[in-house]
Parts: structure tokens; C-alpha cells; sequence
């Protein structure tokens, strides 16, 4: 990461000028987790509308892959993983398919950098909320410090491209929606999602709170099973600790048991899902599953839902107090803010009534 960073100060100048008129071949980049990729689906899906006569390719993580691989709004797939002749190797590729125009949707540095500016393209462009970036004279857009929604920073750098159509909706491939399942079960089960874990532990909200809900509504609701959802080392630790809190035959553990292929099938499977800041609660939104999801750090109007959200419900706290801290030394203070109660009383909102075990 540090050679790459000191080599990025001594390649800026071979960036070829910006031209907005040169836009055949277009790369769209969503290299890190399942949510930001989510997040970048609607701009792709608007890039792929308004130019249909345009290639587009698409830059993904390697462990997001197959989720993507038969995204139909993208000519072909490139994978990401990180490391510096990996960067050599996308970067060949990047040139060998004439790329003019970057689209860094959501993507780390100094990697990104590297391989815009040696792929050729005279256009790059990233959504970032860092005014101070030190690379920012070689991007087409202008950096700004917005709160917007994330799908609509990603949606301004289309913009500039004056695009025919725009959509806003997060996609997956069409056959996940195709793929059966949905809200069926033996029995009229309800199916209730636990996802304890995020990205860091202070976006999570405590997992004796999960707990707490799941015996509040254990008796209010017939044919309850709680799933619970991860797949991190992590995860399967909180799950094991509910686990031995909750000695229930109610309690599907699926954390560490699945790919992630398999994910959209079990989520599909939910009548709800209950869910920190996470790309679980992505991925149920682009499914049109019923979530409830919890914000305290992060700002829910900037991540949370953005399509049809009469069947979302958000909590959010003001817990930014914490991000002031540095990363690794943030608590669950800001999640803790978060009442059961209110959790609850978003649960018994959204099922219905004929779900109560009366």
C-alpha cells in the first residue's frame, strides 16, 4: 500500500487529459463489500439505459462475483483482489479492452488511483465525500462533502454524461428473483432474520438486545423461528453466545453455513429482517424483503433504504459521537442509544396481525 501510494504522486502526470466526449468504453468500479456494491447498481443501471450502444465493464471483488456474474446490465466482468501484481494484471486488461472512462462507484485507495490512471482512461471519476483528496485534479467531478444519499453521489457522477434514463432501484441478476422460495414455509412459519454483526463493532447494536427482542416476541407469534444471519469468524461467535443464552428450537443458526450465492435464497425466505448497517440489509431491500435496521454512527438518510419504504422501517440514534474517536477505538456506545422497546414496536408494525398466537 505505501509503494503504491509513493508511486501514485510520480504517475499523475501521465494521465491522459479529461475529454467527456470520449465515451465507448467504460469501466464502472465496486471493489469492496456486498452493500457498496449494492449501492452502486442503480448508477449502472442508469449508465446501461441511457447508453446501450456503449461496452460497459465491470470491476468487482472477487468474493462478490457470484452474486454479479450474470448481472445483465454490464458486457463483461473483471475481478478484483488486492495486491500489487494483481494491480499489474488488472491494469493489462484495463488497456487491453481501450477503457476511456473510469467510474469509481466504491473503491479503496491508493489501488484505485493506480489502476485509473495506467489503465489509459482520460476520464476518471469517484464518489467521495474527501474534499481534501490529494489526487482530486485528476478525477472529472468535483469533490464535495455531501450528505446525500449514496446512491445519489453515485447517480451525479452519470449525470455529467447527461444520461436519457435514471433509476434509482437496487438490482441484483434477474435469476435471483426468478429462483424460488419467497414466503412460503411448512407449516406458516414466520421467519424472522437476526443479522447481529456489521462491517465494525460500532455499528452493531449489543447482542443481549437481540436477545431481548427474541423473548419479548418468542409467545406473541405462532410458528416463530428466528434465522440468524452471518458468515465472519465474528458472526459465528455472536451467534454461538445467543445461542447459549437462547437454548430454543425456534433458532436457525445459519452463520458460517452457506455462500454467498446462497444468501439472496435465504433472505427471500424472511418475512422480516432485523439488521444492523449492514449489505444483509441491502440485499433484503433489493429483494423487497420487510427489514427493520438499525443506525446510531451512521446516518441512515446517507445508507439506509431508498426504495419502497412503506415496507422499511429505520431506528435511528444519534450515535455519531463516536465517530470522533478513531476507527479501532470506537465502542457500541452510539448503538446502545437504541431502545428494545422501539425495536419491538417496529416488529409488531410490520407483521401481520394474523401471525399472533392468540
Amino acid at each position: 500500500m505505501k509503494i503504491l501510494s509513493v508511486i501514485n504522486k510520480n504517475i499523475i502526470s501521465l494521465k491522459a487529459p479529461s475529454d467527456i466526449n470520449e465515451f465507448e468504453n467504460i469501466l464502472v468500479v465496486s471493489n469492496s463489500g456486498l452493500g457498496d456494491t449494492l449501492l452502486s447498481t442503480p448508477a449502472i443501471i442508469s449508465l446501461r439505459k441511457s447508453f446501450p450502444e456503449k461496452k460497459i465493464t465491470f470491476l468487482v471483488n472477487k468474493k462478490m462475483f457470484p452474486l454479479f456474474k450474470d448481472f445483465e446490465f454490464v458486457d463483461s466482468i473483471v475481478l478484483y483482489s488486492s495486491g500489487f501484481f494483481q494491480q499489474l494484471r488488472i491494469i493489462f486488461t484495463l488497456r487491453r479492452l481501450k477503457i476511456d472512462t473510469v467510474f469509481l462507484f466504491h473503491s479503496n485507495g491508493p489501488e484505485d488511483i493506480f489502476f485509473s490512471i495506467l489503465s489509459g482512461a482520460r476520464n476518471i471519476l469517484k464518489a467521495t465525500n474527501n474534499t481534501n483528496h490529494e489526487f482530486k485534479d485528476i478525477f472529472l467531478n468535483k469533490l464535495n462533502g455531501s450528505d446525500a444519499h449514496n446512491i445519489e453521489k453515485k447517480l451525479d457522477l452519470v449525470k455529467i454524461f447527461n444520461p436519457r434514463k435514471i433509476s434509482k432501484r437496487m438490482l441484483l441478476p434477474s435469476n435471483f428473483y426468478q429462483a424460488k422460495s419467497s414466503n412460503t414455509h411448512p407449516n406458516e412459519e414466520l421467519l424472522i432474520g437476526f443479522q447481529m454483526g456489521a462491517q465494525d463493532i460500532y455499528k452493531m447494536w449489543p447482542t443481549d438486545n437481540f436477545i431481548e427482542v427474541f423473548r419479548s416476541i418468542e409467545s406473541r407469534y405462532k410458528n416463530l423461528k428466528i434465522v440468524l444471519l452471518g458468515s465472519s469468524n465474528y458472526e459465528k461467535k455472536l451467534a454461538n453466545y445467543f445461542l447459549e443464552n437462547v437454548k430454543d428450537k425456534k433458532i436457525i443458526n445459519m452463520c458460517g453455513k452457506t455462500q454467498i450465492q446462497d444468501l439472496p435464497l435465504i433472505i427471500k425466505s424472511l418475512d422480516l429482517l432485523l439488521t444492523n448497517d449492514t449489505g444483509t440489509l441491502h440485499l433484503a431491500i433489493a429483494l423487497k424483503i420487510k427489514t427493520i435496521s438499525l443506525f446510531g454512527p451512521t446516518n441512515s438518510k446517507e445508507f439506509g433504504p431508498y426504495q419502497d419504504l412503506n415496507i422499511h422501517h429505520v431506528i435511528q440514534e444519534e450515535g455519531s459521537f463516536v465517530n470522533r474517536l478513531p476507527k479501532k477505538q470506537r465502542n457500541q456506545d452510539g448503538m446502545e442509544l437504541i431502545k428494545v422497546d422501539t425495536v419491538i414496536k417496529s416488529i409488531n408494525k410490520l407483521i401481520p396481525k394474523k401471525c399472533l398466537n392468540l
